[in-house]
């Protein structure tokens, strides 16, 4: 009967927190819920330093790797193989893992969660590296194996894999509050976007376009944009703003110089308003000193003043 199968999910900064940790680790395992929604994930728990997935026979493990992958919070994740916490169950399953894989040199990794197990880390390691060596004719390289054998023991199951697949890191999305992003057509404000995800934020994005005196593109683009983006977190709201009459009536009553910034300040405000009412904290732009002419510290600093709310 083959053994079943799980995703080990690893986080780092999260482990860092002090009493507020479980809200963390809660909204973690609740992203991880919605990432791998139809996916054959039969649930979803954390246990001491991470979070793990128990899949149904079957779930397509590339599938979820790439989409779990995306989920802010996890570090590192890997498909595992469950077995009874025992030295006979696991040595039966590493080598019938070693069997179906192909290497030259290997190393042993064992992790015990469950200290009452009757040999160290250590001895189990030179036991099952004696037994991987003998079966497999390959050899200990403890520096640089062309695979790694790891082995978390704990109280009531053991799990052994052989690969870590990075994750994106950083903070579960929903535990900083909103932000909304005035995101443009550009590549900064969408990474800005990501950086604030990344960092725990739920973003909602506004995007002003100047349809129907340009063509609309833009808005378009900002779709694409904001789907790309939905990829690492949930329920993103995009507001598409008309802005062509703002335009209009900038251009006839503001000096030529001074229009960009005028421009900038009436999308603060607006974006501020759409912010307010979505629960926003913080309005977040793409801005980057010096990178075009208008993006200046004192042009910044002027339409940051349009704002009440951190810039």
């Amino acid at each position: 009967m083959e053994s079943a199968r799980h995703v080990l999910i690893r986080y780092h900064e999260i482990a860092l927190k002090g009493r507020n940790r479980s809200m963390f680790v809660d909204r973690l395992v609740g992203n991880i819920r919605r990432a791998t929604v139809g996916m054959h994930v039969a649930s979803v728990w954390s246990e001491r330093m991470g979070v793990h997935v128990d899949l149904e026979p079957q779930a397509d493990w590339s599938q979820i790797r790439d989409r779990v992958s995306t989920v802010f919070g996890a570090v590192k994740l890997a498909l595992a193989y469950e077995t009874e916490p025992n030295e006979t169950a696991i040595t039966s399953k590493l080598i019938h893992l070693a069997r179906e894989i192909h290497f030259g040199t290997f190393r042993i990794t064992t992790n015990r969660s469950d200290k009452r197990f009757p040999l160290t880390s250590q001895q189990l390691n030179i036991r099952l590296g004696e037994l991987v060596q003998k079966e497999t004719k390959s050899k200990v390289n403890l520096q640089v194996p062309d695979v790694n054998f790891r082995i978390e023991i704990g109280t009531r199951k053991a799990y052994i894999y052989t690969q870590d697949v990075l994750g994106a890191g950083g903070l579960p999305v929903g535990t900083a509050g909103r932000v909304s992003v005035l995101m443009s057509g550009g590549i900064d404000s969408p990474v800005a976007a990501w950086r604030l995800m990344r960092r725990g934020c739920h973003a909602s994005l506004v995007h002003f376009h100047s349809f129907p005196l340009v063509e609309g593109r833009s808005r378009e683009k900002a779709k694409d944009l904001a789907r790309i983006l939905n990829n690492y977190q949930y329920d993103t709201k995009l507001y598409l703003v008309p802005f062509a009459e703002i335009q209009k009536n900038v251009i006839l009553s503001v000096p030529g110089p001074l229009r960009v910034v005028a421009y900038r300040r009436f999308m603060i405000r607006i974006a501020e308003k759409i912010g307010l009412r979505d629960g926003s904290k913080a309005l977040v732009t793409g801005e980057s000193v010096g990178q075009v002419g208008s993006q200046t510290l004192q042009n910044i600093a002027t339409v940051g003043q349009a704002a009440n709310m951190p810039l």
